[in-house]
């Protein structure tokens, strides 16, 4: 990190005889850059003056990694800098080759390869054999994996990530932008134009009517909900340390969400209650998977098999696909096995929205990215057990979170009901609220 960042201080200078207030904030941005400042061979002015009134200053200066062979090793060299009256500063660093992947693979909706993509997921999961034990769950877990993957490496394309990407960008518009740069014609550029006009058309008219009769919401529409862009020199603390490499990063965001891994669990409050009969678990119906998919939305990402909810959709349409995806559901039940293929996920941080500082990993949060076919059965299972749960009276009444028709709605009513009530008996009603990890 170097430049003229016109800041006088003793530190640097031996010509000044006071400390600037500005040196804390520099210093700390170059120690969240896990920066020291260099002192050059020949120490002396940077910046030299033109009158005889002020004295020549050191503005120049040099921020490196001390294990850099470059480190205090940089020269002034005052003979070079003709008519400017800054002093050049001549530095060597080695720097390693990084190569930084700018492409990833895509399959876009409403094209010819998304409907190649799930006719050969339709084609694999008609396929599956009738399973009977452990080994017929376990290899037919494999074959769906197997799946999934060759069609996504067949049928996905290879994007590049530039500044000028778009979402609205589609073949039309390469097409035409390859033509006008073969030919050179106004012709094909006014062509290349009125590709992009109707793509961009056709893209928000999609968007417009997704929010509109889709997900309803409106405010999508809007500036104010876009994402806030981190600060580029802010570094994650924990424990007073600074996080400026992966190591000690992942020390830090994996000692604050696992915090209460290993913990002793006492478990003999649960010997005083007494035991039910077993019920008895009828098989799956279609049905139930047509309901437990009806509301996944079509924008949520993917897991590590890259299936979307989208894609799923398809699938459970397919009277025969979904015959087999009850197949697999039962047969998971009765034998008592869940495959590893399901268990699979992906962990990602992501930023808390509209926090004033991200220098602190409870700025963030982590989100589960599960296998989407194990996922679809999960939530069947879910909505089995809270209807028993429900129907025999083992859920709280109060209890409001995590169960289906109990929302943060009916939670605003029922303290409103409270403190309505306690207004009747004249009494004043105090909330006190909390968080438990």
């Amino acid at each position: 990190m170097t430049g003229d960042f016109n800041i006088r201080d003793s530190d640097w200078d031996l010509n000044i005889q006071y400390y600037s207030i500005h040196t804390k904030d520099l210093m700390s941005i170059a120690d969240s850059l896990d920066l020291e400042l260099a002192t050059p061979i020949n120490p002396g002015p940077t910046r030299f003056v033109d009158n005889q009134r002020d004295t020549n200053s050191v503005l120049d200066l040099v921020f490196m990694n001390p294990d850099n062979p470059g480190f205090n090793k940089h020269i002034l060299n005052p003979d070079i800098r003709l008519p400017s009256d800054h002093v050049p500063l001549i530095i060597e660093v080695g720097i390693k080759e990084e190569n930084v992947d700018i492409t990833f693979k895509v399959i876009k909706k409403d094209n010819k390869e998304e409907e190649a993509f799930i006719r050969d997921l339709v084609k694999g999961v008609r396929n599956t054999s009738e399973l009977k034990n452990q080994l017929d769950i376990q290899r037919c877990a494999a074959n769906l994996e197997k799946i999934f993957k060759d069609a996504w490496s067949i049928h996905s394309t290879t994007k590049r990530i530039t500044k000028h990407s778009k979402e609205w960008w589609n073949e039309q518009c390469t097409d035409c932008i390859n033509k006008y740069h073969e030919t050179d014609d106004i012709n094909s550029w006014k062509s290349f134009k009125s590709a992009v006009q109707s793509a961009k058309r056709s893209f928000f008219d999609q968007k417009i009517q997704e929010i509109a009769m889709s997900n309803k919401r409106l405010w999508d529409l809007m500036n104010w909900v876009r994402k806030k862009n981190l600060p580029a020199i802010e570094t994650i603390y924990h424990k007073g340390q600074l996080c400026n490499n992966l190591s000690t990063l992942w020390n830090a965001l994996h000692n604050s969400y696992n915090s209460a891994e290993n913990r002793p669990i006492d478990t003999r409050f649960l010997d005083g209650i007494s035991q039910c009969n077993n019920i008895d678990w009828p098989p799956f119906t279609d049905q139930e998977f047509i309901d437990a998919i009806a509301k996944c939305l079509n924008t949520s990402s993917p897991g590590p098999n890259h299936i979307t909810w989208r894609h799923i959709k398809h699938l459970v349409s397919d009277k025969i696909c979904r015959s087999k995806i009850v197949n697999i559901a039962n047969a998971c039940i009765s034998v008592g096995y869940w495959p590893e293929h399901f268990k699979e996920s992906m962990s990602i941080i992501i930023p808390k929205p509209n926090k004033l500082s991200y220098n602190t990993t409870k700025a963030f949060r982590p989100i589960i990215l599960l296998n989407t076919m194990g996922k679809l059965i999960k939530k069947v299972i879910s909505h089995r057990l809270q209807f028993h749960l429900s129907a025999n009276g083992f859920l709280d009444p109060n209890q409001l979170g995590g169960i289906r028709q109990r929302s943060t709605i009916n939670a605003g009513m029922y303290l409103t009901h409270l403190i309505c009530t306690g207004w009747t008996r004249e009494c004043h009603t105090s909330v006190i609220a909390f968080n438990i990890a």
